[in-house]
């Protein structure tokens, strides 16, 4: 009686074995540019479409969810990393028809469809050096993938990968793809932001040696600086406070021309500051665009700070 119980269980593992291995040849015959996971990613796209069309929130909520679930699992196959999604796709979702993306401003280049090409989107990324290293230190933690529709730009989309620590800490890498190439158009310029959520500080940086240097750090993510670059960064982070704080007084401004131009110069006057300390700190290769920053600021505001100035002085 267990030998017929054994005999008739595995007689229906292979039956549903069987099934499944024809419906998969199924896909592929009937599509045969597309595997069944770029077939599913377009059907439920199409489905968001209409919701969308429909006005229907609940039914565009559903399909959201249904293409996130599916792109988590192509991104964990592709990338070989803990990929998780959340609710980020408001950004991108439904994904619209490439003849559907308009394109702003006098710039003209091709638009192509993004969805079904997803997965060798990861794939492509999957190859590049820099996610290799970014996967290398990041990969026993938690990875949010963020997507977002890019396309009015250059025709790109965009792939956001955060590494999330457990006291709040998020290390951001990002890659852009071109939707018609279908190759990662920035696979050579290295981009690394550490954000400090309990202190609520943000570090940005496109300096690649930099970035190489807090890859191999042992902490979770430090873009470590000598002294003269820290404390500028010190002095961006005292511009970025003071123009936070302008930020706040908006609301209490005086509404007329002269108050509201003024609230504004200034903002553009701390921005200015803000951009020049951090070009300094990242060490950009080509100082002509510092140069030109300071320029800017000299035509608008006169002389640069005095405290701002010594440390440009301290450097010599």
């Amino acid at each position: 009686m267990d030998f017929y119980r054994k005999m008739k269980t595995e007689h229906g593992v292979i039956l549903t074995t069987g099934i499944l291995v024809f419906v998969s040849l199924w896909f592929i015959a009937s599509n045969p540019d597309s595997t069944p996971y770029e077939t599913a990613l377009v059907q439920i796209n199409e489905k968001g479409i209409d919701a969308e069309n429909a006005y229907d929130d609940i039914k565009l909520y559903e399909q959201a969810m249904q293409i996130q679930e599916e792109i988590t699992k192509i991104a964990s196959d592709s990338l070989g990393v803990h990929i998780v999604m959340s609710d980020t796709y408001q950004s991108y979702f439904p994904i619209a028809k490439g003849s559907d993306v308009k394109i702003q401003g006098e710039d003209s280049f091709q638009i192509c469809n993004v969805v079904e090409n997803i997965p060798s989107h990861l794939q492509e990324i999957s190859k590049t050096k820099k996610f290799k290293l970014f996967a290398a230190k990041y990969s026993s933690y938690p990875i949010e993938l963020n997507l977002q529709d890019e396309r009015r730009n250059e025709s790109l989309f965009h792939y956001g990968l955060i590494a999330k620590s457990s006291d709040g800490r998020t290390a951001l890498t990002m890659f852009h793809v071109n939707s018609c190439t279908n190759q990662v158009t920035d696979s050579e310029r290295y981009f690394l932001s550490c954000h400090d959520g309990a202190t609520h500080r943000v570090f940005g940086t496109i300096n690649k040696d930099d970035i190489l240097a807090s890859l191999n750090h042992p902490d979770f993510c430090t873009i470590p600086l000598d002294s003269w670059r820290q404390s500028v960064y010190d002095y961006n982070q005292k511009i970025h406070d003071q123009q936070d704080k302008h930020f706040q007084t908006v609301e209490t401004v005086e509404q007329s021309h002269e108050s509201l131009s003024a609230w504004d110069l200034e903002n553009r006057r701390l921005g200015l500051l803000k951009d020049i300390s951090s070009m300094y700190v990242m060490a950009i290769d080509n100082e002509r665009d510092i140069e030109e920053k300071i320029r800017q600021y000299n035509a608008m505001f006169g002389s640069l700070p005095e405290e701002f100035l010594q440390l440009l002085e301290a450097r010599k």
